[in-house]
């Protein structure tokens, strides 16, 4: 039985041409996907009032970021009465001479946009604002940015009350959040996905952990792409399940993440030899990825943060892990149980677009600076 009261169409007897049975159940699944996301869609679309205001809006001038930036500026657009969207190397300060903005938004994940700038923009009484990408893991880094704004926002919940004690009286906790525009619910082709699908980057951690789920991949249809996969212990018995040094755009990371019947998501180590983080400040939130996921109406298996349950309900909207036998025994679970699977991953698309998407996030932080 489907979440809406039908059963799905059983699997009979072969009475067409081979396959023509599970052909016609999977598309049947798929219309029913694809008709109860549009109706969850409809049920949790946002609107506000749009606020009298003028942003300015720094992007962070990096390639990688660019659902973040495209995210936040299609919600600016949506929100505020005015927006102009700069890069670093613009001057700022005199484009703000001649607009007078009431704000000015930089997203940063390290110094981006010039601190010369933002000191003459709040010389000028124009508010400024820094919205933190890479929290807890270049804390070292973005602890001599933060004191420079009037309002720091940062994805991670650990760094507020560092900022707060480095004289940031106005930092909050904000997460980042799904692009919908690129991250949401496709319908799937006729061709059969991979069972399990992870992208990212293959920090030490990662490849520790999949090299020791290495042989229960080996056997499953799987895809992994990003950089520095090469460095697994495994990953000459593995290489063909993945595409190393590559960064998979959004458009492509979104189809994968739709055609898989599992997504696993590993958080980052805040020790991993990448980082600027010497004191370890400790990671409690959620990455992005777990909201990017949750819009494309996909299975979702990550691993536990302190903050996990604060954004997704395990077990209801998504599945956990805390070791790599426990992700192993879930998986197998799961892709047994379709239609547990299947319940479970539109609760998580359900979630997302009720509670994590880029217009929530970014009116917050209007009400944050303009109460």
């Amino acid at each position: 039985m489907n979440r809406g009261g039908r059963a799905a169409p059983e699997r009979k007897a072969r009475t067409g041409p081979r396959g023509w049975g599970e052909g016609y159940r999977a598309g049947w699944l798929e219309g029913q996907r694809i008709g109860a996301c549009g109706i969850i869609s409809r049920l949790t679309g946002f609107e506000a009032p749009v606020m009298d205001v003028r942003v300015f809006y720094v992007r962070t001038g990096l390639w990688s970021y660019e659902p973040l930036d495209t995210g936040i500026i299609d919600a600016l657009h949506l929100l505020v009465r005015e927006v102009h969207v700069l890069v670093p190397t613009d001057d700022a300060v005199a484009l703000a001479k001649r607009h007078r903005p009431d704000l000015v938004l930089s997203l940063n994940s390290v110094e981006c946009f010039g601190l010369g700038q933002v000191d003459a923009l709040r010389e000028m009484g124009i508010l400024t604002a820094a919205w933190f990408t890479d929290d807890p893991y270049y804390f070292d880094v973005t602890k001599h940015i933060a004191p420079r704004y009037d309002y720091v926002f940062t994805l991670e919940e650990s760094c507020v009350p560092l900022y707060r004690e480095l004289g940031c009286p106005y930092a909050f906790h904000l997460p980042l959040g799904a692009n919908t525009a690129l991250y949401a619910p496709k319908r799937r082709d006729a061709a059969p996905g991979p069972d399990i699908v992870f992208i990212g980057s293959a920090f030490r951690g990662r490849i520790e952990f999949f090299d020791r789920i290495a042989s229960y991949l080996r056997g499953k249809s799987v895809f992994i792409a990003g950089y520095w996969w090469e460095r697994m212990s495994s990953y000459s018995f593995l290489k063909g399940k993945i595409r190393s040094d590559y960064w998979a755009p959004p458009h492509e990371t979104a189809a994968l993440y739709n055609k898989a019947k599992i997504v696993i998501n590993l958080h980052r180590a805040i020790d991993d030899e990448t980082n600027r983080n010497t004191g370890l400040v400790p990671a409690f939130s959620v990455n992005p990825r777990s909201f990017e996921i949750g819009a494309c109406a996909a299975f979702q298996l990550t691993d536990m943060r302190q903050g996990t349950s604060s954004f997704f309900t395990p077990g209801q909207e998504i599945a956990t892990y805390g070791s790599p036998e426990e992700l192993i025994g879930k998986a197998e679970h799961y892709l047994r149980h379709e239609e547990e699977r299947s319940a479970i991953a539109l609760q998580g698309y359900r979630r997302a677009m009720a509670e994590h998407t880029y217009p929530r996030r970014v009116r917050q932080l209007l009400e944050r600076v303009f109460p």
